[in-house]
């Protein structure tokens, strides 16, 4: 199933909450470090560039008293946990029309 970007930034936002205290801590700030980074690079490869030189996770690594190697599987396993946890949602989804009185107008809902 096609998805909108935003309903799929609501979507991994929605299953993100849900995660263990610990692990949510560590996601958003690996992916907080990423996005500062995306956002002061003017090209991919100074990105590529920040990315070396700023490892977000040997930041976290620094900030939750882990090594970076921990933060790296951590991190992986947590998107591995969100990407299923999100193909389980888009597998469940259904787009719903509704017609309205006028002959016109179609309802749409999205339901789970």
């Amino acid at each position: 199933m096609e998805c909108n970007v935003h309903l799929l930034k609501m979507l991994i936002r929605d299953i993100v909450a849900k995660l263990p205290e610990k692990e949510k801590a560590l996601y958003h700030f690996i992916d907080e470090l990423e996005l500062r980074l995306i956002e002061s690079a003017a090209t991919p490869d100074q990105y590529l560039h920040l990315l070396k030189k700023y490892s977000p996770y040997h930041e976290a690594a620094n900030h939750f008293g882990i090594s970076p190697y921990k933060a790296r599987t951590m991190m992986h396993r947590i998107e591995w946990k969100v990407a299923a946890k999100l193909e389980e949602k888009l597998q469940c989804m259904k787009w719903l029309e509704q017609p309205s009185n006028s002959k016109r107008v179609k309802k749409g809902y999205l339901t789970f």
